[in-house]
C-alpha cells in the first residue's frame, strides 16, 4: 500500500487568512443596504445623532496589536520627529 502522509487535512482548503464566500457575500450585501439606506449621508446623521454608539463602532476597527518594521517596536521617536514642528 502508499505512503500515507501525517500532514491530515494541512494544505487542504482555502489560504489562511483569505475571506471565505460567505464572508464575503455578507459584506457585499451589507454594502448594497448601507447605499441603499443613503450612503454616507445618512451615516454621518446617524453618527451626529449616537456619537457613544459611532464611537463604539470605530474603537472595534482599531487594531488590538500593532508593531513596527519587521514585527518590532514602533520607532516613537522617529514617529515624533516626523509631526513635530521644528
Amino acid at each position: 500500500m502508499g505512503k500515507r502522509s501525517s500532514r491530515g487535512n494541512a494544505g487542504k482548503g482555502r489560504p489562511r487568512g483569505s475571506r471565505n464566500r460567505t464572508t464575503r457575500a455578507f459584506k457585499e450585501a451589507c454594502l448594497l443596504v448601507f447605499e441603499a439606506r443613503g450612503g454616507i449621508e445618512a451615516f454621518l446623521t446617524w453618527s451626529n445623532r449616537n456619537p457613544t454608539e459611532f464611537y463604539k463602532i470605530c474603537a472595534r476597527l482599531i487594531p488590538h496589536e500593532v508593531s513596527g518594521p519587521d514585527g518590532g517596536p514602533i520607532p516613537i521617536a522617529k514617529i515624533i520627529d516626523e509631526h513635530v514642528e521644528r
